[in-house]
């Protein structure tokens, strides 16, 4: 079996110095091969490694295309993984949500009652189609946009049903006064 030196020995320069861009796809025997024809040949050395893997000392080279170790698969920690141009600095990316309706209603008393509500249980929310103008003077049918319907309230899966709690009754209409009441 050939050594790695002579192996990069017979490549052209392109080829090496495309390598040369992936060190992190070979053995350490195989980056030191690819250096050392680098050198032979007067061509430019890569830049030095921006770290080293903490559980088996590999270079980790800026190149790198991985978010983990090409030997032993140990995940970077965030601050390679920013170096290297991950998203986030590498911190992981939340899935994409659904929003769940909570309310829905066309008085404008009752969407400020709702968000102060939300807002005092400390409830992220979305309220759609609460400010959307109203298109070519046509005014607002029943209170609600004519194209947009009533606003709707968005909250997070995780707190729609303390949300909902918290909002039942709201968009029931006053009970009536008991006639026994007043005498």
């Amino acid at each position: 079996m050939e050594n790695a030196e002579g192996i990069w020995a017979g490549r052209s320069d392109v080829e090496l110095l495309e390598a040369a861009e992936r060190f992190s796809e070979y053995t350490e025997e195989g980056e030191r091969g690819i250096r050392v024809e680098l050198a032979r040949r007067g061509l430019a050395q890569p830049e030095p490694p921006i770290g080293a893997c903490s559980r088996c000392n590999r270079a980790i080279a800026r190149g790198h295309s991985l978010d983990r170790c090409s030997r032993c698969g140990e995940p970077f920690p965030p601050d390679i993984l920013h170096v290297l141009g991950a998203p986030d600095g590498g911190a992981p990316v939340e899935p994409e949500v659904m929003l769940e309706s909570v309310l829905r209603t066309a008085d404008a008393g009752l969407i400020a009652v709702a968000k102060s509500l939300l807002e005092g249980e400390g409830i992220e929310y979305l309220v759609r189609g609460d400010r959307l103008p109203d298109l070519f003077g046509a005014g607002r049918l029943g209170g609600f946009n004519i194209l947009t319907g009533p606003a709707e309230f968005l909250v997070h899966p995780r707190d729609a049903e303390r949300a909902r709690a918290l909002l039942d009754g709201t968009d029931a209409p006053p009970p009536e006064p008991d006639p026994e009441e007043d005498a």
